[in-house]
């Protein structure tokens, strides 16, 4: 019996599953690129762009998914809701709930395009993958690639991708844990990550000996999202606002623009620090936004933790792969579409305190607390000191004796934590999100260990033998895991949003187009995968090792490639013969960090943020999977003649 032949299976028809990806693209990417225009009009008190980046694509998503699931088909399953709110557990993290909102705080529209990746990426998952990936009898990509292309090279290539892309996603998702462990109990960011770590380790120790609905069944979603929505409610009524507050939030928006407008007429701040929400493309390009929610969306469509673990033969039955994601897909909009409010209002408690006019000389220490944690600057100084602060804001530039906006530099991830504590909360208030944090980081770690870990079992295995149990090897890889990420959660300088952002971007280029490839086309073969592998793959490491490792040497070679003018070549060329000319360490050291400054900004490839590689690496992963595909065919084996 084929794949095909699976009994209860659902099976879209060709002309559904076209429509369904045309609706997705138009709510996904072109209506939110629209946001220039569509902006014009207002939509119960928001601009029309705005409203449906922030809540309306996210509904039409939902709808698109609940229809499809029901014409899709497939043999009624009985399972209850508790898979989906596991699965919808294990898809938002920590880095949804504080990477992607301090995103939204520090970029307005632009931020959007994380969070609305997500929620387009689990709609694509339901629309393009979960019907067929569900009829292999796998737990893991390793496992699919191996029965799809067969031999051991595309299934090794496929699980050392999925292993580079867990390291950023578990490091990201680590990182933003830690930083409310911080604001729970005040320790430094090295212990806070240990600690995480840690419990992450005993809970995937405790999953391998408990089955993991059992661990969680369900609960882990519902306790994170009910700690969001109650931390949200109270920073709603502390800023005037409602106890309803994604319905209000048009209002609120208003409240945030007649707010910036006095801190600016109040010389409380310049034009260039405040965050018009709703004003689309000041930061972002429009191709950088479409990057990152794309790397983001086909990422999660082929984030190894989700497949396996959700959309599996092993893990549910053919007919139901699509309700199970669709009904994931509720809860993970429902939780997404309360992160813009949430940086809404953690951003108008802050201002609304700025606005009162801070003196200088009575710095409070709320913000001296926050900036000893590294998640806030004051006047380009870090110090549990006021007076520190104090003194550094006295000497900058334009001072007037108050704390003006443009003084404090957060990080995009430390102003959700810190926002609220400045502005004056009550901290018990917070408590519920932080906690909703932290077990939300723990819950998607274990997943990304598991994942790693059943992929490395599949690896070692032949379809009919059963996997290792817990032994060395995996007891080795997956310490391995947790160690490289944690060593990059404390080491790296982005937030947590941009990083996981480009570890869907490693997956969206590396697995994404094979995956799709062999799901819907007969013709993809082993070749063509490990074309599509190596070409996409190669493209999105070398961009993102180049701009955060080697931006000297992308710059050098692809120079031509970037969006820098003239004159910023130029001044490249004039630092680079600085440092050839430098006579001392001490001169040559001081000539490459003002090399390594200025290339900073301009080693791009067409001003594409990291993550954004995704535009470039994903067309050429496809196009190199079918041209090899089509001009490498296996041979047919020749039958031998009797004897």
């Amino acid at each position: 019996m084929g794949l095909g032949d699976i009994a209860g299976a659902s099976r879209p028809s060709g002309r559904l599953l076209l429509a369904s990806l045309l609706i997705w693209l138009i709510l996904s990417i072109a209506l939110p690129l629209s946001a220039l225009t569509l902006n014009v009009f207002r939509f119960g008190g928001f601009p029309l762009g705005f409203w449906i980046a922030a809540q309306g694509a996210i509904i039409g998503l939902v709808a698109l998914v609940a229809v499809y699931a029901w014409r899709a088909g497939g043999a009624p399953v009985r399972e209850g809701i508790r898979p989906a709110l596991i699965f919808a557990g294990e898809i938002v993290g920590a880095v949804a709930l504080l990477g992607f909102t301090g995103y939204i705080a520090a970029m307005g529209y632009d931020g959007l395009a994380l969070p609305l990746g997500l929620v387009a990426g689990v709609a694509l998952l339901a629309i393009l993958v979960a019907p067929r990936f569900v009829l292999y009898p796998v737990q893991s990509i390793s496992g699919f690639f191996a029965i799809r292309y067969g031999g051991s090279l595309t299934r090794r290539f496929a699980f050392l991708i999925a292993l580079s892309a867990t390291i950023l996603l578990l490091a990201a998702d680590l990182r933003a844990g830690s930083l409310a462990l911080q604001s729970l109990v005040g320790v430094p960011l090295h212990q806070a990550i240990l600690g995480l770590a840690l419990a992450i380790a005993a809970t995937w120790l405790a999953g391998t000996f408990l089955a993991p609905a059992k661990m969680s069944g369900g609960v882990g979603f519902i306790i994170v999202f009910t700690g969001l929505l109650a931390t949200l409610i109270a920073l709603a009524l502390f800023s005037n606002g409602s106890p309803i507050p994604h319905l209000s939030l048009g209002s609120a928006l208003e409240s945030h623009a007649n707010l910036n407008q006095a801190l600016v007429v109040n010389r409380l701040s310049d034009v260039k620090s405040l965050t018009p929400m709703t004003s689309p493309f000041l930061q972002l390009s429009m191709r950088n936004f479409a990057g990152l929610l794309l790397a983001v969306a086909l990422g999660v469509v082929a984030a190894p933790h989700l497949l396996g673990r959700h959309v599996s033969q092993s893990a549910v039955a053919p007919g139901g792969a699509v309700k199970r994601t669709a009904l994931a897909l509720v809860g993970v909009a429902i939780l997404i579409a309360s992160l813009p409010p949430l940086a809404l209002y953690s951003r108008i408690g802050f201002e609304e305190t700025m606005s009162k006019g801070i003196e200088i000389a009575a710095i409070p220490q709320s913000f001296a607390e926050a900036s000893a944690l590294g998640w806030v600057k004051v006047c380009d100084q870090t110090s549990p000191a006021t007076a520190d602060l104090a003194a550094a804001c006295t000497k900058a530039s334009g001072q007037r004796g108050f704390l003006r906006l443009q003084d404090l530099a957060f990080t995009t991830d430390g102003f959700v934590v810190a926002a609220p504590m400045i502005s004056g909360l009550n901290p018990k208030l917070e408590y519920p999100l932080l906690l909703g944090v932290i077990l939300a980081s723990v819950l998607v770690g274990n997943a990304l260990m598991s994942s790693i870990v059943v992929a490395d079992s599949e690896i070692r295995t032949k379809r009919d033998e059963r996997a290792p149990g817990l032994d060395f090897r995996s007891v080795a890889i997956a310490g391995l895991l947790l160690a490289a990420a944690a060593v990059l959660a404390l080491s790296s300088a982005i937030g947590t949003g941009l990083l996981a952002a480009e570890g869907f971007a490693l997956l969206a280029a590396g697995i994404f187009p094979s995956l799709v490839l062999g799901l819907h086309w007969r013709h993809m073969n082993a070749a063509g995968a490990i074309a599509a592998m190596l070409v996409g793959t190669l493209i999105t490491a070398l961009y993102l090792l180049g701009v955060h490792l080697w931006p000297v040497e992308l710059f050098s070679i692809t120079g031509g490639l970037s969006d820098a003018p003239p004159m910023a070549a130029k001044r490249f060329a004039e630092l680079q013969a600085a440092l050839a000319a430098a006579t001392t360490p001490e001169s040559a050291a001081l000539a490459r960090a003002a090399l390594v400054k200025h290339v900073t900004a301009i080693a791009n490839w067409g001003g594409l943020k990291p993550a954004a590689i995704t535009l470039v690496a994903v067309p050429a992963s496809f196009v190199a999977g079918l041209l090899i595909s089509l001009l490498i065919r296996p041979g047919k084996k020749k039958e031998k003649a009797p004897a």
